[in-house]
């Protein structure tokens, strides 16, 4: 039990460490050498060594923490990574920025700029590893505590037969006070008393502190069970909540420099004050439950950006409900959803399409559809789709979380599942060629927000 506790803690310190990484990582070395590589800037100036000596020092932690092969593994890779790039900025600080521009291009391009997503994508994986680690070693916890629960049970059967025994072989004037403390012991399988009757006996005074401490012990197991399981699970679903993929911000703002070189103002402006508002709405202040009104303001903002990088091929609506703007839900809902649409649906199709996103009320239930008229999927793909979102197969539930293309939709449709029940989740229908429907089901109130 110590060493599954030892372990849970060690990869805690893991992916806490591993967590204090700075996702801007590649926006700034390379930012930063995009402006030696032009002439704008010295590399004294801008000294992207910092970034460097920062993240070593990161990686440098990872690998004195970890023990396992696969754990090392990527520090040292990352420590490699990192010692490359700097090999990468040195040739670029030591060359003729003038004469040899061409070359130092070439080597931000297809040098710097491949090394710094190498770096993040690296991390970004060792932290998913290390999550599926902590839920396996949280699960061996958690069935250790059922198994003392159950023994701690035992004991107090046993006890209860043994006083039962006793009753029988004891003589008359003795057997009021075992009567007594026999109704003690029913009271308390329910109520779990801890004040044990009195008795002239010794034997029997011994027999009923001896129970008395065994309830004790339980209730402390069963406090201790609750609060480990609310624990857990709010730790699942923080760390699911947290699994945003930052490409998103890097394709947009790479596509802001491109608006901004190109000289288009007014594009510049409208982009990125949806990108505020989608990171100010995604952020919430770190709260996990906003409005119906904000997220789809977080989605519109999405669409938005995403409407300037694909003008040619999406278009979009959203119709909802007045009555369903106030009700709360956990954030970040349909924003996956409606990229898996636009990447798995809208973009294959030549034609472009059009992303439709619904919300309505259904008894006590509310409903949030989204809905693409893209490729679709064939059938035998749509049922093994259907039962990875319900967790009927564990072998596919392994290659979901693995898979970009679906990670998002079992994102959302676990985290449903753990704020709101089983009974709740993802409902997908689509045709091959036509287009694909996802809904969102969850009820209209939770006590629980």
């Amino acid at each position: 039990m110590k060493w599954q506790n030892d372990k849970y803690a060690g990869i805690v310190k893991n992916i806490s460490i591993a967590t204090e990484f700075n996702f801007k990582f590649k926006e700034n070395v390379d930012h930063k050498m995009y402006r030696v590589v032009i002439g704008a800037d010295t590399i004294e100036n801008q000294n992207p060594y910092e970034d460097l000596e920062y993240a070593n020092k990161i990686f440098e932690k990872l690998l004195e923490t970890n023990n396992k092969d696969e754990g090392i593994n990527r520090p040292k890779g990352l420590i490699i990574l990192l010692n490359l790039l700097k090999k990468q900025i040195d040739n670029i600080g030591k060359s003729d920025i003038y004469k040899d521009y061409n070359k130092n291009i070439d080597s931000l391009e297809y040098d710097i700029r491949v090394t710094t997503e190498l770096i993040e994508d690296t991390v970004n994986d060792y932290i998913y590893e290390e999550t599926k680690e902590l839920n396996i070693v949280s699960i061996k916890i958690r069935n250790q505590m059922a198994v003392i629960f159950m023994l701690s049970i035992i004991s107090v059967l046993i006890i209860l037969y043994f006083t039962l025994y006793m009753y029988k072989k004891v003589s008359r004037h003795i057997s009021d006070p075992i009567i007594n403390l026999c109704n003690y012991t029913k009271r308390s399988e329910n109520d779990l008393l801890e004040n044990n009757p009195e008795s002239s006996i010794l034997e029997i005074d011994e027999l009923s502190e001896n129970f008395n401490n065994k309830i004790i012990r339980i209730k402390e197991l069963i406090e201790n069970i609750k609060t480990e399981q609310k624990n857990k699970k709010n730790t699942e679903l923080w760390l699911l909540q947290s699994q945003i993929n930052p490409h998103f911000l890097y394709n947009t703002l790479d596509t802001v420099v491109w608006m901004a070189e190109a000289g288009d103002s007014k594009k510049v402006v409208d982009m990125i004050t949806a990108l505020s508002s989608f990171l100010r709405i995604g952020l919430n202040n770190g709260k996990r439950f906003i409005q119906i009104r904000e997220e789809i303001r977080h989605i519109e903002s999405y669409l938005k950006i995403q409407k300037f990088r694909y003008e040619d091929i999406l278009e979009y609506s959203i119709n909802i409900e007045d009555n369903l703007y106030d009700k709360r839900i956990l954030k970040l809902l349909l924003q996956p959803i409606v990229e898996n649409a636009l990447y798995h649906g809208i973009k294959y199709k030549r034609s472009g399409g059009k992303i439709s996103v619904k919300g309505y009320r259904k008894d006590e239930h509310i409903i949030l559809q989204v809905t693409d008229n893209g490729i679709g999927m064939e059938t035998k793909k749509l049922e093994r789709l259907k039962n990875i979102l319900k967790n009927e197969f564990v072998d596919e539930i392994d290659i979901v979380k693995s898979s970009k293309e679906s990670f998002g939709l079992y994102n959302v449709a676990e985290r449903i599942r753990l704020y709101y029940g089983n009974e709740y989740g993802l409902n997908i229908d689509s045709t091959e060629n036509i287009g694909t429907t996802v809904s969102i089901i969850f009820p209209v109130e939770s006590d629980l927000i």
